[in-house]
């Protein structure tokens, strides 16, 4: 019996023995690139796509099945345009592991690697069809092929290198091309329960607004079944960004953030200030740009933003602080603070996708208030240092009509300032030159009317700001008003009521001393960049009658304005 029984294994070691050796034999002499045209054949037959392999394939089978090419290039469907094209790639698997439902691969390297995606004006991508034909629904496997595939695969792979890629973009619809080029990705393992190491780089380009930004970021991973997380270091151009990113592994995936950021300018890449500026040369309104808030739909994250320098919308601040929090298709930035222009800011800001609606509850402390109105509005109307609180809600799905749907209420108190654009004082020197009849010209930016002390309330409809109570002290004037701002379409109808009280020696004032008591009318009307001012000196002789004025002054009054 054991003669047979050791025939039988030697004859199991030579069959062993043999196929070994002709698989060997097999991966030494078989030449995959005698396939290139059939297989460049049947990616056309089944993409209608044309695939050139003009590098040489190299296939491995033990003991990792791999394989490598070079050369690729893969055309748009029905088209010579390319699509895709690759200088070199090697991937290669464990063959023993892979038997067992494990994939661990060694590594996956792809240099020069080059994507052109496009949006076209039906909406879909020059890429969809290859997408349908991977969502296509699979035929109905027997029940122990189904037993089977409910085995979840292992994914092991030993690092991820590529270098030397590009991806461009372009929307047909708007003209919008965006590129990644100079791109590299360098990662350790990813598996679950893996750390490793990640280095990504790219250069950004955009054609409008025009921007070419430079990426670069180090930072270690760790993978864990219902976690990632990421430390890392980045360079975004002129800016240091450290921070930390989570994400739980959910139905609805949840993310935890933690960024400091030495300086931002944010207008760098929304073009806003450039925008803002070149229609301020040429007399242009600025383009409706479109407000779309529904991205906040389906994002659940917190976390904590610290700024050293922020520039956005014109406005600059520094030591900027934000706690945030997203869900339900909601966004608060509460609490938030910054310092800016001198002052302090600080406040609550609500965003809400669901209705694409904004709300901010703001507060202004000893803040400059003409640099920064000419930063954030391009707007030179006003000086002085003191207190604003906003309490704003605005809705749309466009600045414009967001302008227009403003509600809520404001509050200005400054002191030491200027209204510029008008100079009260001197229009009543003016008076002689008007003979009586209403006075009309255009506001002069280098008029200005001073003020120790301004105070007003603002109550804010439909983009309509409506003021009854403005009070305004100097030296010389006591200055009332009442009328509206319509923020919608930047233009004001106001009244305003200029008291003349005595004045100093030496100020000229001999001549308003005589004049001292009566009220002038002031209205300011028309566009807030070109506003008109309107005198009606015969008012003021109307208010001389209720006045207890001594008969000089009437006199005098009267050779002002004529009979």
């Amino acid at each position: 019996m054991k003669k047979p029984v050791k025939y039988v294994w030697l004859a199991l070691g030579a069959v062993v023995a043999f196929l070994a050796a002709a698989v060997l034999v097999f991966a030494l002499s078989f030449d995959p690139n005698r396939y290139k045209d059939g297989i460049e054949r049947m990616a056309r037959e089944r993409t209608g796509r044309t695939l050139k392999l003009q590098g040489e394939l190299k296939l491995a089978f033990f003991p990792s099945l791999g394989a490598g090419v070079g050369g690729v290039t893969l055309s748009e469907r029905g088209s010579s345009r390319e699509f895709v094209a690759l200088q070199s790639a090697h991937a290669s698997v464990k063959l023993m592991p892979l038997l067992h439902g494990q994939v661990i691969v060694d590594a996956v390297r792809v240099s020069g690697l080059k994507a052109q995606i496009v949006r076209n004006k039906d909406g879909t991508y020059n890429l969809s069809d290859l997408l349908e034909a991977k969502a296509e629904k699979p035929a109905t496997m027997p029940a122990r092929e189904k037993k089977d595939q409910s085995t979840p695969v292992v994914f092991d792979i030993a690092s991820v290198d590529i270098d030397r890629a590009a991806v461009a973009y372009r929307d047909t619809n708007t003209g919008q091309e965006i590129s990644l080029s100079e791109l590299t990705l360098h990662t350790g393992r990813i598996a679950e329960n893996a750390q490793g190491k990640v280095e990504f780089a790219t250069t950004v380009r955009r054609n409008q607004p025009p921007l070419q930004s430079k990426i670069a970021l180090r930072g270690s991973y760790s993978l864990q079944p219902d976690s990632l997380g990421l430390e890392f270091t980045a360079k975004l151009d002129q800016s240091d960004i450290k921070g930390k990113l989570g994400l739980a592994r959910a139905a609805q995936p949840s993310y935890q953030f933690e960024l400091d950021i030495d300086r931002l300018d944010l207008d760098q890449y929304l073009g806003s200030s450039e925008r803002k500026l070149q229609g301020a040369k040429h007399g242009e309104p600025a383009k409706d740009a479109a407000v779309d808030l529904s991205g906040l739909k389906g994002l659940n994250a917190q976390g904590e933003l610290r700024v050293g320098a922020l520039q956005v919308q014109g406005l600059r601040l520094s030591r900027l602080k934000a706690q945030l929090k997203a869900a339900g298709g909601r966004a608060e930035i509460s609490p938030h603070s910054a310092s800016l222009y001198e002052g302090e800011l600080s406040g609550a800001l609500s965003l809400d996708g669901n209705a694409n609606r904004i709300a901010l509850n703001e507060t202004f402390s000893n803040v400059s208030v003409g640099p920064l109105l000419r930063d954030l509005a391009r707007q030179d109307r006003l000086e002085g240092k003191g207190n604003v609180a906003l309490e704003l809600t605005a809705t749309g799905a466009t600045v414009s009509t967001m302008k227009r749907s403003l509600a809520g209420a404001a509050k200005v108190r400054l002191r030491d300032g200027a209204l510029k654009g008008i100079n009260i004082a001197e229009l009543l020197r003016r008076a002689r030159a008007a003979a009586g009849k209403q006075s009309g010209q255009a506001a002069d930016s280098k008029e200005r009317t001073d003020f120790s002390e301004l105070s007003a309330t603002f109550s804010i409809k439909n983009g309509v700001a409506h003021n009854e109570d403005l009070d305004i002290k100097s030296p010389l004037l006591r200055i009332g008003g009442s009328g509206d701002i319509d923020i919608g379409t930047s233009t004001i109808g106001y009244t305003v009521k200029a008291s003349v009280v005595g004045t100093t020696k030496g100020q000229g004032g001999s001549e308003r001393d005589q004049l001292a008591g009566l009220t002038v009318p002031v209205k300011l009307g028309g566009p807030l960049d070109a506003m008109k001012v309107e005198v009606d000196y015969r008012a003021v002789a109307g208010d001389l009658a209720k006045t207890r004025v001594g008969d000089k002054v009437r006199d005098r009054l009267k050779s002002l304005i004529g009979r």
